[in-house]
């Protein structure tokens, strides 16, 4: 079994819980392949580079809005750190924007808060597909 490091940054420790919570359950209860995980979690984005750069995550979760920058900001620093990390955008503000600027910076997905299970089942699905190519 593989271990994945996977950084969670949000302002909100409620989603950031529910997103950990949401993955857990959809490799607890479902036919993708067992993995081991660590999570890593920021609730601004001056913590999430710091920990991006000691952990180099395969996975993070992102917000777009953050107190102290930008999330957009954030995802073109981790892309230029590592090329092939694997970022899911998370965001209440879902304009066409937002998520196209998301896509053209390197986010793999993008996922609208109030977020469900199964948005974020179809992200860990997509990531699966992402990784055994």
């Amino acid at each position: 079994m593989s271990e994945r490091k996977i950084l969670l940054v949000d302002d909100v420790d409620y989603t950031r819980q529910l997103l950990r919570n949401n993955i857990m359950a959809i490799y607890n209860t479902t036919n993708l392949k067992p993995r081991k995980f660590t999570f890593f979690n920021a609730n601004k984005a001056s913590a999430a580079m710091d920990l991006f750069s000691l952990q180099m995550p395969s996975i993070v979760f992102l917000d777009i809005e953050l107190p102290d920058a930008s999330g957009l900001e954030l995802l073109k620093k981790f892309k230029a750190l590592k090329p092939d990390c694997f970022i899911v955008m998370v965001s209440g503000v879902s304009t066409l924007e937002n998520v196209k600027e998301s896509i053209r910076c390197g986010a793999a997905t993008f996922i609208v808060k109030p977020f469900t299970g199964d948005k974020i089942l179809a992200a860990m699905q997509l990531y699966e597909r992402y990784i055994a190519i």
